[in-house]
């Protein structure tokens, strides 16, 4: 949670393991989403680095995974920009690649 009268003063956080809460003084909050791509469930299915970004570009089709006809748009995608906008156009551009597939 964060606080202040005009603008961001400050930053509660709470550890989610101990529960406790600090407060920061924050000037700004910067939200990034993404870091970690929760891919574990993917393994041995499609090619994916040593931190569990999947691979992506390497056929024909530049979001083609390991694994024909399967695509991955967004931040689980190495390489990817992190950025939502980014995800959204690559998801669009994922679906005219899965019909250019099966065209």
């Amino acid at each position: 949670m964060g606080g202040g009268r005009a603008h961001l003063e400050y930053l509660e956080l709470r550890n989610r393991d101990t529960g406790e809460v600090v407060t920061e003084e924050a000037q700004a909050l910067f939200v990034m989403i993404g870091a970690e791509p929760r891919t574990e469930w993917l393994a041995g299915f499609v090619d994916r680095d040593e931190d569990g970004f999947i691979l992506t570009g390497g056929s024909r089709l530049p979001l083609e995974t390991s694994v024909p006809g399967v695509f991955a748009a967004g931040d689980v995608r190495r390489g990817s920009v992190k950025r939502v906008a980014s995800a959204a156009a690559e998801g669009a551009i994922a679906v005219q690649l899965v019909h250019q597939y099966l065209g």
